[in-house]
C-alpha cells in the first residue's frame, strides 16, 4: 500500500540538509589557515542559511496537509527514491557535519568533501523539485539549485588553485 508524499515532510528534509551544511562549512572555516578558503567555507555557511530560511518560509506558507502529488505513490518508489537520497548524503544531521569537518586533514580534503555535500544537495533538490506542485514554490527550488551549481564551480576553481 503507498502513500502520498507531505510537502511538509519533503521542505524539513531539505531544511534539515541546509543546516548540517551550514553546520559543516562553519566548522570547517574555524580550520582554515589559507583565508581565500576560509572565506569560501564563510560564504557557503552564510549561503546555507539563506537556503534554510527560503524552505522555511514555503513550508510555513504550505496549507495544512498538503501533497506534494496529487497522485498517490502507490509502490512508494518515490519514498524511498528521497529516502535513500537523504540517508546516502554525508552528513546526517548537524553533529555528524561539524565532527567531518573537525576530521578534515587540510584544506583540499574540506573542500573535496564540501563539493560532495554540494552534488549530494543538487540531486536532493531535483528530486524535490520534480514532486513538489508548482504553486508550492518550485520555482525558488529552480533558483536554489542554480545557487548550488555556483557553489559547486567556486569549490572547483578553489581545489584546482590548491592542486
Amino acid at each position: 500500500m503507498g502513500s502520498f508524499f507531505n510537502a511538509d515532510e519533503v521542505f524539513e528534509m531539505a531544511m534539515d540538509i541546509e543546516k548540517s551544511g551550514e553546520a559543516y562549512y562553519r566548522k570547517a572555516a574555524g580550520r582554515m589557515e589559507n583565508p581565500k578558503v576560509k572565506d569560501l567555507m564563510d560564504y557557503l555557511a552564510d549561503e546555507e542559511q539563506k537556503h534554510h530560511q527560503v524552505f522555511a518560509e514555503l513550508r510555513g506558507s504550505l496549507p495544512e496537509k498538503l501533497t506534494v502529488r496529487s497522485m498517490p505513490d502507490p509502490e512508494n518508489q518515490e519514498r524511498l527514491y528521497l529516502g535513500a537520497l537523504v540517508k546516502s548524503r554525508l552528513f546526517t544531521g548537524d553533529q555528524e557535519a561539524e565532527r567531518v569537518a573537525a576530521s578534515m586533514d587540510g584544506e583540499l580534503e574540506a573542500l573535496k568533501t564540501a563539493l560532495d555535500f554540494e552534488k549530494d544537495t543538487i540531486l536532493f533538490f531535483i528530486a524535490m523539485k520534480d514532486m513538489t506542485d508548482e504553486k508550492l514554490g518550485r520555482e525558488k527550488i529552480d533558483l536554489l539549485i542554480n545557487e548550488e551549481h555556483a557553489h559547486v564551480v567556486k569549490i572547483s576553481k578553489e581545489i584546482d588553485k590548491l592542486k
